[in-house]
């Protein structure tokens, strides 16, 4: 599926953690994988106390220098993973790192960006790191946007259970296709989900009614069905699909299951019904992003 692998670093160890998912999927898939650093002056490293006003040419001079060493330190440790490994270097001038990212996957049609969720401010764990954030609102393919691992065997690094939450809209439909043929490529087993957000007047908490379920009866049947007819459009020949219908704010939802089955991925879309979702990254997708438990496979 995925033929060229983006792996954009700033060479912190944070960045760092996305590289034995884009290792995992390299050697499954064959692919080639291009470490990508974005050299932008303004943005480098303010945490840097050598930094200094010296002559442009010197500075990147000395950024590509170092940045050449630790290419190497990376590619030494990506081969002792396997020799299999396709590694190229690249090094960008720009702007704006999300910029030279997503420029960089364009120009070059990659077919998948894996990154961590921030890079070296630890604030941007909370933030989720506007660098990755402005990624996402502009790649042109899907992102992979992990923490760090629990190990580094990658053998042990699997994705055998997929959690894929859905509105039904077009785009949710989008990430459908993609855990299809990632389950089908794993092995792995699909979980799809919708949550039934529903606001209640207090007033119905006092008479007892928790859940539009209370209310309802009839609801989850019918979301049931939707499920069900929603998973007609693919073929799922061959994988073990489980439906789920909740109620509550989709995030919680989401997060709260894939916590307690222990999900090896999420994969879902940027975009939902309200379309103004996307510049926003979707608050639903955002906030999984943050407190997901695993990889969260995001596509527009």
């Amino acid at each position: 599926m995925f033929k060229h692998i983006l792996v954009p670093t700033d060479f912190s160890e944070t960045s760092r953690e996305a590289l034995p998912y884009a290792y995992k999927i390299a050697l499954t898939d064959r692919s080639k994988i291009t470490l990508l650093h974005a050299i932008t002056m303004f943005e480098y490293d303010p945490h840097d106390k050598k930094h200094s006003f010296a002559a442009m040419d010197d500075i990147y001079a000395g950024i590509e220098a170092s940045a050449n060493a630790q290419y190497d330190e990376i590619i030494e440790d990506a081969n002792n993973h396997s020799r299999d490994l396709v590694i190229d270097k690249v090094m960008q001038r720009g702007i704006s790192p999300h910029e030279v990212i997503s420029g960089y996957a364009k120009e070059k049609n990659a077919d998948l960006i894996v990154m961590a969720t921030h890079g070296r401010s630890g604030l941007s764990n909370i933030l989720l790191g506007s660098v990755t954030e402005k990624v996402i609102q502009t790649a042109p393919c899907p992102i992979l946007v992990v923490k760090k691992p629990d190990h580094a065997d990658l053998k042990k690094l699997v994705f055998n259970t997929i959690l894929v939450p859905t509105d039904f809209s077009e785009s949710s439909q989008k990430a459908m296709e993609y855990a299809v043929g990632i389950a089908k490529k794993y092995r792995a087993g699909i979980t799809l989900m919708h949550a039934v957000e529903v606001r209640f007047h207090p007033a119905y908490y006092a008479g007892g009614v928790e859940s539009i379920f209370d209310l309802d009866p009839d609801v989850k049947p019918r979301i049931q069905a939707r499920l069900e007819a929603f998973l007609q459009s693919f073929d799922v020949s061959g994988i073990e699909v489980k439906t789920k219908v909740t109620d509550g704010d989709s995030h919680n939802e989401i997060v709260k299951l894939a916590r307690s089955e222990q999900y090896d991925l999420i994969v879902m879309s940027t975009r939902g019904h309200d379309e103004i979702a996307d510049y926003l990254i979707g608050s639903t997708t955002d906030r999984v992003i943050k407190r997901a438990p695993c990889p969260v496979l995001v596509m527009r």
